[in-house]
């Protein structure tokens, strides 16, 4: 089963009917869809993000095909209500986004991910760099996005904290690689996804083996998830993830789990 982890839902009237092409083309079966923060502003595709309730219509009018990733923010008021409403309604997974301004190791967020952990769903946090941008309202306003608030230490200690939960670290914490490697070194409950393009997942192999692969940080490619970040063809970003996974050493049963098997299992899919 081939399954795209990380995919954002564009707020376009045509990324729905876009996705479901791209899908048929590219032989996916499933994609874990999610919006984002409805504030922020993606460059490269003009556009925000659509926001949960337009994920929740996508994925229940094609739940043979597309899988539900509930955004949340951890410092709104409803937050609870939304992770609760979302899991209810199905939803797979949970995503997060530390750049949009909070520190995803924040002792209020500990209830949060005691549900969260007592549900039994991943979280997808972004970690690293990031290119989103948030949008002020008030043209007085000067607001940005805070990249250091995704450094992959910071889930180190949520890690050991909450042991039940499966943190799946986006883009491998770019550029902070070893750091993300070192984290899911020490902690099994840590995975990695290889979403984006370009610098982001580029230097993955560069890094890797210029400090010696596997003689120096052990990647376990059992914990290692595909995702598109819907910002190639799919087709195209598989091919260009798998020669990048060949290159840090990935055999042909271990690029089964990164483009689909671990996913299916973290998933809890049939």
């Amino acid at each position: 089963m081939l399954i795209d982890f990380h995919y954002h839902l564009a707020d376009t009237d045509s990324a729905l009917h876009e996705l479901l092409a791209d899908m048929d083309q590219s032989a996916v079966d499933r994609t874990l869809l999610m919006g984002g923060p409805t504030d922020a502003w993606w460059e490269y595709k003009k556009c925000g993000f659509a926001p949960n309730e337009r994920v929740a219509k996508a994925v229940k009018a094609h739940s043979d095909r597309l899988l539900g990733n509930v955004y949340l923010d951890p410092r709104e008021a409803g937050a609870m209500d939304t992770l609760r409403r979302y899991l209810d309604q199905g939803f797979r997974a949970v995503k997060l986004f530390p750049p949009a301004g909070f520190q995803p190791n924040t002792e209020a967020y500990y209830p949060l991910y005691e549900e969260i952990e007592r549900r039994g769903v991943p979280i997808l946090a972004h970690t690293g760099q990031t290119n989103i941008q948030i949008v002020s309202k008030d043209p007085k306003v000067r607001r940005a996005t805070d990249s250091r608030f995704a450094h992959p230490m910071n889930f180190d200690q949520l890690a050991r904290l909450f042991p039940g939960i499966n943190w799946v670290f986006a883009h491998s914490g770019y550029p902070h690689f070893l750091e993300a490697w070192s984290v899911a070194h020490a902690n099994t409950n840590v995975y990695l996804d290889i979403s984006g393009s370009g610098p982001w997942t580029d230097g993955i192999a560069l890094v890797f083996n210029a400090i010696g692969g596997h003689n120096c940080i052990p990647i376990d490619f059992a914990r290692v998830l595909w995702g598109s970040d819907n910002c190639l063809p799919q087709a195209e970003h598989i091919a260009r993830m798998g020669a990048l996974m060949r290159q840090t050493g990935a055999g042909g049963e271990q690029r089964k789990l990164i483009f689909g098997e671990t996913a299916r299992k973290l998933l809890k899919l049939g």
